[in-house]
């Protein structure tokens, strides 16, 4: 995994040594490197929602399997969907509380 994101951090670096790499212009090297240079704003972009997912689905997961009432509620729906929205609901509630604590403290 820590070689996938160092690969991810240096994709543009990687790109910008290939366009360097040779004095000619429009050459192979030339068109991978702005290739990934091009693409490296729509990884980090896909990764954000990704990860933003990712962390519902595990927060979701965390709640349900250890609150025996969350346990499996609704038999018909699929553990991944509410996993899902357990997860969106419980992000919710901590935002409100700590936008609440902000509105309360911060004076």
């Amino acid at each position: 995994m820590y070689g996938l994101v160092a690969l991810i951090v240096r994709m543009d670096e990687f790109g910008a040594r290939l366009i360097r790499l040779n004095g000619e212009d429009n050459s192979i090297t030339d068109i991978i490197g702005r290739f990934f240079v091009n693409a490296l704003p729509w990884v980090i972009k896909s990764l954000a929602v990704i990860g933003t997912i990712a962390l519902l689905l595990v927060s979701g997961g965390i709640f349900v399997h250890n609150l025996s009432f969350l346990h499996n509620p609704f038999p018909w729906l699929p553990d991944l969907i509410y996993e899902f929205v357990v997860g969106l609901l419980a992000g919710a509630v901590v935002l409100l509380f700590v936008k609440g604590g902000k509105k309360l403290f911060v004076r």
